[in-house]
């Protein structure tokens, strides 16, 4: 284990430790958008994994959800969301929400730590070196035949370029006959992604997230062999607000079908 892994693991706990203490409690809401709203919870893991960054990785970039990007000119950068899935954390309508904390050199993930301490769920990866879930080595689902396929969607954050009603014309392919079993919402990014990793779901897709809602995922879910790229088929890099993921041969298919 690199020593960017151990600490991104380390930190990662010790975030999803101060939600879990915090976890039940009625956090006040900040509306930033009618689509985007964040607690205190997501500010002071936050302020915690950059403190955790500056001291222990001084030179490199930082960029996260709740603060204005820190760029020191490095070709390394920490992509961190310290909490992805606030819905269901404040609203407690599922256990899909997590720590993420991802090693960028350059535009490509290298190093990814999901956890998601509702579930008791720590998913490591880095570059190379396979994908593992609390220590056990993790593989994609290689189901490839799209009817029988569970897949995770996410609506995204509405802007002024990009309205959440756009992905009304995918869902509505998927769910066509020669669509897929069944759509998933989670109002989670992080958490679907690794279950796809680990093989517990077959796909996910969304059409416009930030870095940090997958920067980790995407690593973990390269390393357990799944295919990540944009809705275009691209393969994703840190500039691309689009995903599609699933193992190659199901990839390839939905990509047909989401496209036609």
């Amino acid at each position: 284990m690199s020593q960017h892994l151990d600490f991104a693991i380390k930190t990662a706990k010790e975030a999803g430790d101060y939600l879990m203490s915090q976890y039940g409690k009625m956090q006040k809401l900040e509306w930033k958008l009618r689509t985007n709203f964040k607690t205190e919870v997501d500010d002071y893991n936050d302020r915690l994994i950059r403190m955790r960054i500056k001291e222990s990785f001084p030179d490199h970039n930082i960029y996260s959800e709740e603060q204005d990007a820190l760029n020191r000119g490095s070709e390394y950068s920490w992509v961190v969301d310290p909490l992805d899935g606030t819905i269901p954390y404040r609203y407690g309508t599922t256990d899909h929400f997590s720590v993420c904390i991802a090693l960028a050199k350059r535009k490509t993930p290298i190093i990814g730590v999901i956890f998601a301490p509702k579930r008791g769920e720590l998913y490591t990866a880095e570059q190379g070196q396979g994908a593992f879930c609390n220590g056990e080595r993790i593989y994609v689902s290689l189901e490839d035949d799209i009817n029988h396929v569970l897949m995770s969607l996410d609506l995204g954050k509405e802007t002024s370029s990009f309205k959440r009603a756009s992905l009304a014309k995918y869902e509505e392919r998927l769910i066509s006959p020669e669509g897929v079993t069944y759509t998933l919402f989670s109002a989670c990014a992080s958490v679907p992604l690794a279950l796809t990793a680990k093989g517990n779901l077959h796909a996910y897709m969304s059409l416009n997230l930030e870095p940090w809602d997958m920067a980790a995922a995407v690593v973990i879910d390269r390393e357990a062999g799944v295919k990540v790229t944009n809705i275009k088929g691209e393969e994703w890099t840190l500039d691309d607000p689009s995903i599609l993921a699933a193992n190659p041969i199901l990839h390839k298919k939905l990509l047909k079908l989401l496209n036609e």
